[in-house]
Formats: C-alpha cells, structure tokens, sequence
C-alpha cells in the first residue's frame, strides 16, 4: 500500500507563523524532509520515532540532489510511510514544489499540497515596508533573481514587469543585485528608486539595509551581505522608517542563554522570543528522582502529623503530589495540613492536583517567608513551637529555611523530594561565550551559577575565576542567586525585584529600556 506526501509549507523562518494544518501533519508524519530556510525548532513537533532527511541546499553546496530528493520521497511513499516535505515559506512559490508534485504524480503517488506564508510577503511586512499603499503602490511583482542552471538564457522579463507595477519583489536575488540594478537604472528608473534588503527575514537574526538603485550595491558590500535575503524595490520602501516594529522590540537580536532546567525553560524562553531576542537553551540543572524514596514514603504515611507543609517550588510540589498517587494516597490526606508556598506558579501547580494554596509570602528570601509564616500563624492562631513541619525539597536546597523554622520552635522534616543534578552541557555555549556571541546569561538559582562555573572548568580543563567579557550581561532571579555569582567572580548587572520568572523577565525589558 503507498503512501502519501505533504508537500509542505513551513513558512519564512519564524516558527509561529507555520500554519495549524502543518503543525498537525509534522506530529503526524513517519518521514520528515526538510530544507535549510525550513526553521529546524519546527522539528520539535516530530515523533521520537520519526526519519528526519536534511535536504537542504545552498550555492553550490547540495546535500541532496533534486532528484536524490525526489526518489527518496518515491521510495518512502512506496513504503507506505506518511511523509512531510517540509519547504521554506510555500512550496509553490519558487520552491520546487511543483516539481516534486509531477514527479508523485507520474509514480502514482497521493499526494496534497499545505501553503505556507511565503517570504515575498512576510519579510517585507516584519521589515515594515508594505508591499501595497493607497496611493503610493497599488500593485506588486514577485520574480526570482535565481532561474534554472541549464538556462541559457532568462525568461524574466525583468524591464518589462517593473516598468508595469509599482513594487517589485525579488527572491533569492542578492548575487545578482549589481547586474539588477544596472538593468532598471538601464530601463528608465531613477537612480533614486528606494530599495530594500531584508537577510533572515522573520528571525531574530533579521537584517535590513536600505538604499536606492545607484548605491545598494556598495552598502551591501560594506556589510558583507549575503542570501538568503529579499530585495524590495519602490516607493513602498520609504515606509519603513515609520512602520518597522520587529526591529524595535526591546530585546531584537539579543542572544540569551537560558539556565533553567529543560523542561521549565520552555515559558521563559518563549516570552523572550516575542520580545525579538534569541533564546539559548542550555539547562544548567536536570531534576532527577531521589535515589531512595524511603524518607518521603514515610513521611506521606504519617501525614497526619504534620500540621504545615511548605513547597519552595513547583518540582517540590510534582514530586511530592505522584508520591502521594504512588502510595495509592491522593490530595484528602493534607485535609487540615496548612500549605505555604513559595511563588504563583507554585501555587498554580498545587491548585492543579486541587489543593488550594493557605498562605504564599510577599518577599521570597528565606527571612521574608519566615516572616510571614510567623504573621500568618499569629493572625489565624495557629501554632508554630512544637508543630511538624514538612519540606519536600530538593537534595541540595540551603538548610537556612529549615533551621529559621527550628528557631520558632518548629519540628522541621526537610526531606528530599528530588535531586537537581548537572546535566550534560554543550561546551558550544562556552565558545559562544568566549568569542563574544552571546549578549545576556541568565541564572535562576545558585545551582545553576555554580554548574555553570564547573562546566566552564571544564571546558577550559582549568580552575578559573570567572571573567567574563564586559559586553556580556548577566541576569540574576534574586539577591541570594546574585550574591552566589558575585562569589563566583562574575559581575552582574541584573536582579529581579521578584524572585520569579516573571520577575526576571520584568527586570530584563526594564534594563534594555533603559539603555
């Protein structure tokens, strides 16, 4: 039985403008193919199972030839494996699709086609420059800059079409720009036309320049311009000044290493990308389980005991809640257990197994909760001396809040709900680091500063005491962070005022508005 091919579109680079119907059919597919202007974080959405192909192709550099590509698509459709040819921005436009949905044809091959937002379109919009304007552009021309190689010679027209449409769209165009601005000057345009090229269009690594026709090519030059980029010549261009927005963004362009363990990054990082910046996930801490369970399994037995449980985070609280599940117990046995916790999302994950949160602190250092677990229990008359507290904490949590209960007069059972161990680290980012490639670090414990200092140890195959370049900066989630990376030898220019993510996100937009 074969097969079938989506011929797919995958949209002109940033990963949120892939269309609902693509984002099914990658989860879907046995077979992916994909291309280099394709974004690989739209990978994410594949089976653990499914054959990913890189087909990508660049000047004179193919991983895979056109008909390689085309017989691989055959062969694994003739398997009778669902595949996904994933093609930068649609794959009609200038993309070979069509090509490729002949050859399916002749083999008798089901195949169906998924438009993407095409980059003729999107570049020039997250350039801020619109292709049509009342009364300056009423119409628009798309053209490649880049025909067939066995061409002798071009079927664009190239005079003819501009001379017929207020603005022209040229794609994969930029070697051959000195040859097309001689060709319109030659046809009748001013020298003055405005032109626009826009590299990496949609990225966070997007970059524009802008001229007219008698001096692009000399500022491409100085920049050392290269494809994949759009060109956009006319009126429209001048725009741009006042309608650019992507460019603007607090934080566009701005390489960000993100620390936090993998499976929390995700939130963090998403936000800094629709802020414009580029988020580096390199998890300096990986949540394991306890080696031996025996602690936490009986303090959930003898749960009755307890008069308050105190969750510092939201992996105290997974943890200790499919323990609970685990002993055939659910989210009953905490009936008359006053819980604190230390954040909104710790709250919001607790509210989720359906326990209401009794008191969450204002200020989250450890004198703040003390502080405030003390107030709390004076206006509730509730009594701390001599009750049981429980703490399901990681391995390597500071004693500091279990002995500021203790000094109230508290029974503390600070029991190991998780381990946060050093994972294994790309030393990729160190290089980053090191040739001055990343703009901001950002630490959301003292673990993560201090597994960061042993990786970069390691990484040089020395002891260190940190320098850092001075254009590189460093966001801290909270003084007690801050003071652990200032010990490390490591300056830092931003601490949240609140000790959360949100919090640190805040500080980092007020830092860059700022300067």
């Amino acid at each position: 039985m074969s097969g079938k091919v989506y011929l797919c579109g995958a949209g002109p680079g940033d990963p949120e403008l892939i269309t609902l119907k693509a984002k099914r059919v990658l989860k879907e597919s046995d077979v992916i193919l994909y291309d280099r202007l394709s974004n690989n974080d739209l990978l994410k959405y594949s089976s653990a199972d499914t054959e990913l192909f890189y087909v990508g192709k660049k000047a004179n550099h193919h991983h895979y030839s056109q008909s390689e590509i085309n017989n691989l698509l055959v062969k694994k459709a003739e398997e009778g494996k669902k595949i996904c040819r994933l093609k930068g921005g649609d794959p009609f436009v200038f993309g070979r699709g069509g090509e490729e949905a002949t050859i399916l044809n002749d083999n008798g091959i089901d195949f169906e086609i998924i438009p993407g937002i095409s980059s003729s379109l999107a570049v020039p919009s997250y350039a801020g420059i619109p292709v049509t304007y009342r009364n300056i552009s009423s119409s628009f021309a798309v053209i490649t800059g880049h025909e067939a190689a066995n061409k002798k010679e071009s079927s664009v027209q190239l005079e003819k079409i501009a001379n017929s449409v207020d603005t022209l769209i040229i794609l994969m165009g930029v070697s051959k720009l000195s040859n097309i601005t001689e060709r319109l000057i030659e046809s009748g345009f001013e020298v003055t036309t405005p032109v626009s090229l826009c590299r990496w269009g949609t990225r966070v690594k997007q970059k524009t320049i802008t001229g007219n026709l008698e001096d692009i090519v000399k500022k491409a030059a100085e920049e050392d311009f290269r494809s994949p980029a759009v060109i956009i010549i006319g009126e429209v261009v001048k725009k741009r000044e006042e309608l650019k927005w992507f460019e603007n963004k607090e934080l566009f362009g701005k390489k960000i290493l993100v620390t936090r363990p993998a499976k929390q990054a995700d939130k963090f990082c998403k936000i800094l990308e629709r802020k414009g910046a580029k988020a580096i996930r390199s998890p300096m801490i990986e949540i394991k389980e306890p080696d031996d369970f025996s602690d936490l399994d009986r303090a959930i037995s003898n749960l009755d005991k307890y008069k308050w449980i105190v969750f510092t985070s939201v992996n105290g609280v997974e943890k200790f809640m499919n323990r609970l599940f685990i002993n055939n117990q659910d989210c009953r046995e905490l009936k008359g257990i006053k819980t604190v916790v230390i954040g909104k999302k710790t709250a919001q994950k607790l509210k989720e197994y359906g326990i209401k949160s009794d008191y969450m602190p204002v200020d989250y250092s450890t004198q703040g909760i003390l502080s405030g677990i003390k107030d709390y229990a004076k206006e509730n008359n509730l009594k701390i001396n001599d009750s049981f507290f429980l703490l399901p904490r990681a391995d390597i949590a500071p004693k500091t809040l279990e002995k500021g209960l203790q000094n109230m007069g508290a029974k503390v059972n600070n029991i190991e709900a998780y381990r946060n161990v050093i994972p294994k680290i790309n030393k990729k980012y160190y290089r980053m680091l090191y040739e001055n490639e990343l703009d901001l670090l950002t630490f959301t414990s003292s673990s993560t500063v201090l597994n960061f200092i042993k990786g970069m140890e390691d990484y040089l195959e020395r002891d260190i005491n940190l320098d850092i370049n001075n254009e590189v900066k460093v966001a801290c989630i909270g003084p007690v962070t801050a003071k652990t990376a200032r010990e490390s030898g490591i300056e830092v220019d931003i601490i949240a005022e609140e000790y959360t993510i949100d919090g640190l996100y805040k500080a980092i937009i007020d830092y860059y508005k700022k300067r």
